[in-house]
């Protein structure tokens, strides 16, 4: 039979638990405070991420940067059309395959997948696809 000294390693702390008084249900009920506390403030926490995101947004000017990105792309967009109208036989042929692999490289498997499903929900025209197919004009 073991016999337990003041001088044993860990005797203060058993010593300090049991002069707590400390029931389990009491023990129980702290722990469930402390999760409580801990989960709201995690929940606290993402939506604190999720609107500071909005507010950078906000005070950089996102939405300006955003239609001035929007300007970019379609004067962008125009001069390549004027190039391809400029252009015939061989060289017009040689671009609209160079312009190919460049709209491959850049574009995104999320965004082509949203189209697929917006072009599914239109009405189907074939002959329309054809034109577009024949001016190398991106269908929005």
């Amino acid at each position: 039979m073991d016999v337990i000294a003041e001088g044993d390693p860990g005797f203060k702390r058993t010593k300090g638990l049991m002069n707590r008084n400390a029931t389990l249900s009491q023990v129980l009920r702290e722990a469930k405070e402390k999760e409580e506390i801990w989960t709201s403030n995690e929940v606290t926490m993402e939506t604190d991420k999720k609107t500071h995101y909005g507010l950078l947004f906000d005070e950089f000017q996102g939405l300006s940067h955003l239609e001035a990105l929007e300007m970019l792309s379609r004067e962008s967009e125009i001069k390549v059309k004027s190039i391809l109208n400029s252009l015939s036989g061989e060289e017009l042929e040689t671009l609209k395959l160079e312009l190919e692999h460049l709209k491959e490289a850049f574009s995104l498997a999320e965004f082509c997948e949203e189209e697929e499903e917006e072009i599914k929900g239109k009405k189907y025209c074939p002959r329309m696809d054809q034109d577009v197919s024949d001016q190398a004009i991106s269908r929005e």
